[in-house]
């Protein structure tokens, strides 16, 4: 861990520490008790901006989300856990644990709470600069905790049924009666609330308050998030104006080189998450055990997956380039013991100040990578595809490659934007396709895919693109995941239904 993750790592385990002692309710937002006035006095800008740093997510939700996706298959003689299983066959999981839905979702809402009493702090003070710039943290927070929440536990954006269908409870203020009826709303008005927050955020951001600013809510990381959030929405020119920004004119030095130095230097687990990384916009430290259990869990990543996310998909268009052998580029390490059949890469570094040990240590913690260049430039491209401009999506795809990869393709400009027409009823978002959108989106996605191994942020894609999901499984619990299925949209936890929240449809 660098010095910069180290001592952010150590501020933060502080405030939530001390948190934690002043409201125990806080913990089980809308579940137990939303008091968030909690029992620390909070009477400078200094305490706020503290205040901010506890409300970054100290939950993660890379390993459940990840093992709903089409990354992970059954390992043999992988070690079994009822999260990973239950998260493998899309079931409801409704357990207190460290990497659960659950989990995820008190931190999220404990976060806004945070965020929420800070913006009723901030009231108070002259508007100077530094203050203005507490106020960005907070609006952003708020605005980033929201849109995870909406996109884990509602429908996608943009369906039909977006104008109806329950969204979840968007909180402005912090709550002092345990027992408020609160209202899920709609996934549209949702968004609404969001891109007032991000907007907000975006006008007022300003890095020189921050010491370690990748660790915060940073003018890039502010953009980057834009343009997740516009390529959520299908407004593909704002995309494009966020994605600018965060890119500059030179792309390419701003992007993670899996190519040379990850490959030579095989500790990617130390170097994934650093700061000093060009690519890494946001980072977080979450109480997790992914690190010790990506490598091992009975469903994770396999040989033959890999092989076929990396080695068998390419340029459709250009003969002799529609399946790229792009394995080799990433340090991919087998799992251990007898598990002879994981592949894994190992992104995560854990700290523990504890030495936790046992079946379900706590104490334990991994970085999380919120944000990148990567994501960004392919959000981009994606946005110049939907708009029509192929030849700008083309350049920034072979910008990519070569930047990544150092990959030239020998392949012309209207190879790129070929496919098999087949592939109309695998990719069907809520906007309609050419053949030619059709054949950079696939391409475009199956580089996130590889990108973000591990990560979850495959999950987006699957929802958004109602991208069906088979196992090669013979469990009486599988049943595959259609294109439109319930499943997609996790159940809301059982605590915040007892209190009146409507549950998902299942």
């Amino acid at each position: 861990m660098d010095t910069h993750k180290h001592k952010c790592y150590m501020r933060k385990i502080i405030y939530i520490f001390i948190w934690a002692m002043g409201c125990i309710g806080c913990q089980d937002y809308l579940s137990i008790n939303p008091d968030s006035s909690l029992e620390v006095k909070i009477d400078s800008e200094e305490k706020i901006a503290e205040l901010l740093t506890a409300a970054y997510p100290t939950a993660s939700y890379c390993s459940f989300l990840e093992a709903r996706t089409d990354n992970v298959a059954e390992r043999i003689k992988g070690e079994h856990t009822r999260l990973n299983e239950a998260m493998y066959f899309w079931e409801d999981y409704d357990q207190e644990d460290l990497d659960t839905p659950l989990n995820y979702w008190n931190a999220c809402y404990t976060g806004i709470a945070q965020a929420n009493k800070a913006l009723e702090l901030l009231a108070a003070y002259p508007k100077t600069e530094r203050v203005k710039a507490l106020y960005a943290e907070a609006f952003l927070l708020r605005a980033y905790l929201h849109f995870m929440l909406v996109n884990i536990w509602a429908e996608p954006y943009g369906t039909h049924k977006s104008a109806q269908s329950p969204g979840i409870p968007y909180l402005t203020k912090p709550e002092k009666n345990a027992l408020v009826n609160y209202s899920r709303g709609t996934v549209k008005e949702v968004y609404e609330k969001i891109e007032t927050d991000l907007k907000l955020g975006i006008t007022l951001v300003n890095d020189n308050f921050y010491a370690n600013p990748k660790f915060h809510f940073n003018q890039k990381a502010a953009y980057a998030f834009a343009s997740r959030f516009y390529l959520m929405k299908g407004e593909w020119q704002q995309v494009i104006a966020y994605a600018d920004y965060v890119l500059g004119y030179t792309p390419h030095k701003l992007l993670r080189k899996w190519g040379d130095g990850y490959r030579v230097n095989r500790a990617l687990a130390s170097s994934y998450a650093a700061s000093s990384e060009p690519a890494n916009l946001l980072l977080v430290t979450t109480e997790s055990r992914l690190a010790r259990e990506v490598n091992k869990q009975k469903y994770g990543s396999t040989i033959d997956i890999i092989n076929h996310i990396y080695d068998t998909r390419g340029i459709d268009g250009c003969s002799g380039y529609t399946k790229l052998k792009m394995q080799v580029f990433f340090p991919f390490v087998q799992s251990p013991g007898n598990i002879l059949d994981g592949y894994y890469m190992p992104k995560f570094s854990e700290l523990s100040l504890l030495g936790a040990s046992g079946t379900k240590p706590r104490g334990v913690y991994v970085t999380n990578v919120l944000f990148t260049t990567d994501e960004v430039m392919l959000n981009r491209m994606e946005a110049y595809a939907m708009t029509g401009q192929y030849d700008r999506a083309v350049t920034d795809l072979q910008d990519y490659l070569q930047a990544k990869f150092s990959m030239e393709l020998p392949c012309v400009r209207q190879d790129y934007t070929w496919t098999n027409s087949n592939n109309y009823a695998i990719y069907t978002p809520f906007y309609g396709l050419t053949i030619k959108q059709l054949a950079l989106l696939k391409t475009i996605t199956d580089f996130r895919q590889k990108e973000f191994l591990h990560e979850g942020l495959r999950w987006f894609d699957i929802r958004r693109f109602y991208l069906p999901v088979t196992r090669t499984s013979k469990s009486s619990l599988y049943r595959p995941l259609e294109k439109e299925d319930l499943r997609k949209v996790l159940q809301i936890p059982v605590e915040a239904i007892n209190r009146g929240l409507q549950p998902n449809p299942r």
